[in-house]
């Protein structure tokens, strides 16, 4: 989707960002990655591959990429290899989010090789077909909720039991057309089922203590992805944000900086050290629903 920036521009934020800044920088000593292990879900192209390229330069121990496409998710492996500084291990596993077979191999997998994932980012996405939701089919609408909704529940379970239970971190990537659903154009069960996965995420927060698992859902901004091209934008369609926003901002949302938004959803374009003494973080810290999903006015 290509949503307008300006639908998250509040008072209370004076700095805006289209691309990566020094708080946001991977290479700072308190987003590092070291030691860790990350699975980027849907990492073959656009969103899900810049997050996985800033975690190589946060210095992960192991970055490993899913994707459906086997040659396109190999390309991308084979680029971050040649990326990433020594001690950085890249690998790739065929695997669709949505389909519950795939995502079993892809686990079990992982436990047979003793391979315990530190941080789960969950990138890849369906965005239904492009009609009003009465009008269309409902195979392709049923699909999104399968991977928008699903497909995190299934990952997030299962991530939630392998390996260690502290100091984990679960990063959605999520979108602003989860209250904003005029942003969705002739693509509604993109916005719905975003939204689902994305309370989905808050209420797993709520029963988590972010000391053991650390949630975050943030929008990634207005990207010129592969998925967007294919929804008829182009370079003139907008004023697009830089992908690698994106992906250092997952990077942050993956450090114990970035604790104090537990649950909450942010937008990319936020600077984060206001975000976190300036306003917003009063209003977290005396509004509960603030940055929350939920119904204004009851």
């Amino acid at each position: 989707m290509a949503p307008n920036m300006y639908s998250l521009n509040v008072p209370y934020i004076k700095t805006l960002h289209k691309q990566p800044y020094p708080a946001l920088s991977p290479t700072r000593p308190e987003h590092s990655q070291a030691g860790r292990t990350v699975l980027v879900v849907g990492a073959s192209t656009g969103i899900g591959f810049a997050t996985a390229r800033a975690f190589v330069q946060a210095s992960a121990f192991h970055v490993i990429l899913t994707g459906r496409r086997g040659a396109v998710l190999a390309d991308a492996v084979s680029q971050l290899r040649t990326e990433a500084k020594a001690g950085t291990t890249i690998t790739g596993v065929v695997s669709d989010m949505a389909d519950l077979q795939d995502s079993e191999k892809l686990w079990s997998e992982l436990a047979e090789k003793g391979t315990a994932v530190d941080v789960l980012v969950l990138s890849a996405l369906s965005t239904g077909e492009g009609k009003p939701l009465l009008q269309a089919d409902l195979g392709p609408t049923w699909k999104a909720f399968e991977t928008n909704v699903r497909g995190l529940l299934d990952h997030a379970q299962r991530f939630s039991k392998q390996g260690k239970q502290k100091n984990k971190f679960l990063v959605n990537i999520s979108t602003t057309a989860i209250h904003n659903v005029n942003e969705v154009g002739s693509h509604p069960a993109y916005g719905m089922t975003k939204n689902s996965g994305t309370l989905l995420m808050q209420l797993i927060a709520k029963d988590t203590d972010p000391e053991d698992l650390q949630v975050v859902s943030f929008h990634p901004g207005s990207v010129l992805t592969e998925a967007v091209r294919s929804a008829g934008f182009d370079e003139t369609s907008f004023y697009w944000d830089d992908v690698n926003l994106a992906g250092q901002f997952a990077v942050y949302c993956a450090s114990e900086a970035a604790r104090f938004l537990h649950g909450r959803f942010i937008p990319v374009w936020w600077d984060v050290d206001e975000v976190k003494t300036g306003e917003v973080r009063a209003r977290m810290e005396s509004e509960y629903h603030f940055l929350r999903l939920g119904v204004i006015g009851v």
